[in-house]
């Protein structure tokens, strides 16, 4: 692949990070969401009183956003594969992570997510939407630890490359390892604290793909050293 071919394909990358973000936070706006614990009150102001238009709307755009994830992460593992077995194998865990990922959240998030909404305002009891929401909650604290696995195995796959500068891999295992911690402590908070900060880092991510050069990436010191020795 030639250097403006490669480019082309970082910004391509970049872009896609960066408008999946910018499409998560436009469709959150637009719902209102019920977290896990909430008082009856405001399971009847979220499920039940608030607008169904305006909620699947958000919904939608957010469906939107990950797909828009779905194919900006499949890409960045294509183009952070390194030589090797190391380098597939950091290469799969980037895109398994992504897709798994999307894939509890559309199967089971969204899906449930939308059933709650939609029964409930359709003459469901609130217990019952109550307990199908707390299923779509659920299944976004268990995408937290398959973000963590996304942002591991980007960093590792950075170091091996070389391909982005090396701050963008020291934050991502930084909030990899935040991630999977957090989903532990997601009755607490803790996993809305990892969550923002993967969402920064995702666009720290974006803007380094956006700058990419394009140009082969020099040889690690491990590689040099092996090739030197050979």
């Amino acid at each position: 692949m030639t250097p403006a071919a490669n480019r082309r394909l970082w910004r391509v990358a970049g872009a896609l990070l960066i408008a999946y973000v910018v499409l998560t936070f436009a469709g959150v706006s637009l719902e209102h969401s019920l977290m896990l614990g909430d008082s009856p009150s405001k399971a009847a102001s979220a499920l039940v009183h608030s607008s169904l238009t305006r909620n699947f709307t958000g919904g939608y755009v957010e469906y939107l956003a990950t797909l828009v994830y779905l194919v900006g992460a499949l890409l960045v593992a294509r183009l952070l594969r390194g030589d090797g077995v190391v380098g597939d194998w950091l290469s799969s865990c980037i895109a398994a992570g992504a897709v798994v990922a999307v894939a509890i959240t559309v199967a089971v998030g969204f899906a449930a997510g939308a059933a709650a909404m939609y029964d409930a305002h359709h003459g469901a009891p609130l217990t019952t939407v109550t307990t199908v929401n707390d299923i779509r909650n659920f299944a976004f604290f268990l995408t937290g630890g398959l973000s963590g696995i996304f942002a591991l195995s980007v960093a590792g796959a950075i170091w091996l490359t070389r391909e982005l500068p090396t701050w963008v891999a020291y934050s991502g295992a930084v909030v990899g390892i935040l991630s999977i911690a957090a989903v532990a402590g997601a009755g607490i908070g803790l996993l809305n604290v990892s969550t923002m900060l993967a969402f920064l880092w995702i666009v720290a991510l974006g803007v380094a793909a956006l700058r990419h050069r394009g140009e082969p990436a020099a040889d690690p010191p491990v590689r040099r050293l092996a090739d030197a020795t050979a």
